[in-house]
């Protein structure tokens, strides 16, 4: 995987960079959000996001839980539990955020359906 990969990906859920957003561009000029506003974003659905390196690994891993609980690697992944890693902060960050809106809107087309 790569940070256009993870971009890409985070496009796939719809999302559209807002104003007053603190974005970073890929060389080919689309926007991405950075790492601290991809924290803030799992912060305002009650989220904490860890993004630690894995030096014997040469990654980054981002794990992401309800505000309050163990920042473990994930036991289970669900739209408020889960880890991903990417080969730097941003891409671990972005694709966090992509994997976070893609579980929320699979939970909202259940719902709906049900």
């Amino acid at each position: 995987m790569n940070l256009t990969y993870a971009v890409e990906r985070l496009l796939d859920t719809g999302w559209t960079p807002g104003t007053g957003m603190d974005l970073e561009r890929l060389p080919d000029g689309r926007a991405y959000p950075s790492v601290l506003c991809v924290q803030r974003e799992f912060a305002r659905a009650g989220l904490e996001l860890a993004i630690k390196p894995k030096l014997m690994f040469g990654c980054y891993r981002a794990t992401w839980a309800p505000a309050g609980e163990p920042l473990e690697p994930a036991a289970r992944t669900d739209e408020r539990h889960g880890t991903v890693i990417g080969d730097c902060q941003q891409e671990a960050a972005v694709y966090a955020l992509a994997q976070l809106r893609a579980a929320q809107t699979e939970r909202q087309l259940v719902t709906v359906e049900a």
